[in-house]
């Protein structure tokens, strides 16, 4: 009947995915312009990636390259009734069945006024790695589930579902359901973090970083409004954010070390351009030495009206590697858990 035909196209409607938001685009005074990411180029079996003024001889060339093929991206499902809200981040392939992320990808919402715990994860390796492979209804061979595996410290005692805070050591590991199948031992990522050049605790300020992860495709308009005061964003468009952020495919995001943590357990503020989905993403130096693991946004603000705004001040930021909380996370989450051959790279020098 037409009344069974209306019900049915209304309860598909309500599971039609929405997204939410939690990045930050930039905007190049000198060149005024919008800073834009660079994607990586395909040609029949071999990549590159042409990034400006950076030699092809150069080490972060080889780098970024190597890396392209563990970064993952990761789909976070909340479920209430027949709707279907979709969230979206980036992670590290440790070895072929540990995810690399952050803890927040995972924290319940509010939903309806009522916090709601996320009810699937699933990674995707393809490049581009569009939103509509993560269909419910069709999900794509390429999808695989996981489950959270670690998130935090020992010390944090954080349920696979408690909302992640500002005390709390953002990092997460997911366990695949099955191996990643298409790469060899020797592909996984080495952090170089005994590497002398640069001190991963001495990194001038302003240094060149670069930031390897997705970004997710905007839609709604609202998304621009955190723009609002923004000089330079006037007349910037959803299309024109997208476009300047190869939405949905691994790609790489160039900036600066903004300002360092006051202590050695904070996150770092850098001007590498995201757009939502970013999260967990790498950050590395100009050597392709390891930095850290991208965390969303610092120095936000709210109005009465709780709408999010950016200001001057308002950066990215990751979580350092060098940090104490980082270290301990390596020593009680990844070494324990990955080969031997692999886990030698994750050590730190005693010294």
């Amino acid at each position: 009947s037409s009344s069974d035909e209306q019900i049915f196209v209304k309860n598909q409607l309500n599971k039609m995915v929405t997204f939410v938001p939690n990045e930050r685009a930039f905007f190049n005074y000198e060149t005024k312009s919008l800073n834009r990411t660079y994607n990586y180029l395909y040609n029949e079996s071999k990549c590159r990636i042409t990034l400006p003024e950076i030699s092809r001889d150069s080490l972060i060339i080889s780098s970024l390259l190597s890396i392209r093929r563990l970064i993952v991206r990761i789909g976070v499902f909340y479920e209430t009734g027949s709707s279907i809200q979709l969230f979206f981040g980036s992670g590290l392939l440790l070895n072929d069945k540990l995810v690399l992320t952050c803890a927040h990808n995972f924290d319940a919402i509010e939903w309806e006024d009522k916090p709601i715990r996320h009810s699937k994860i699933v990674i995707c390796c393809l490049d581009p790695a569009n939103e509509s492979l993560f269909s419910m209804f069709n999900p794509s061979d390429d999808l695989i589930e996981a489950k959270l595996f670690r998130r935090g410290l020992i010390q944090d005692n954080m349920s696979n579902y408690d909302e992640s805070n500002v005390n709390t050591t953002d990092l997460a590991i997911l366990l695949l359901d099955k191996p990643i199948q298409s790469l060899s031992s020797n592909e996984f990522f080495d952090p170089k973090l005994n590497s002398l050049l640069p001190k991963s605790n001495d990194i001038p300020m302003n240094s060149q970083l670069f930031l390897i992860s997705y970004n997710g495709e905007l839609t709604d308009n609202n998304e621009l409004n955190p723009y609002k005061d923004e000089k330079g964003f006037e007349n910037v468009s959803i299309d024109k954010l997208n476009f300047y952020h190869n939405a949905n495919h691994k790609s790489v995001s160039i900036g600066r070390l903004i300002q360092d943590s006051p202590s050695n357990d904070k996150h770092v503020m850098h001007s590498c351009s995201t757009l939502r989905g970013s999260s967990g993403g790498v950050v590395l130096y100009s050597t392709g030495k390891f930095a850290g693991i991208h965390i969303g946004v610092a120095n936000s603000r709210k109005r009465k009206h709780n709408d999010v705004f950016f200001n001057k001040e308002t950066f990215n930021k990751y979580l350092p590697v060098a940090s104490t909380k980082f270290r301990q996370f390596i020593i009680e989450s990844i070494i324990p858990n990955i080969d031997n051959d692999t886990a030698d790279k994750w050590q730190f020098d005693s010294k």
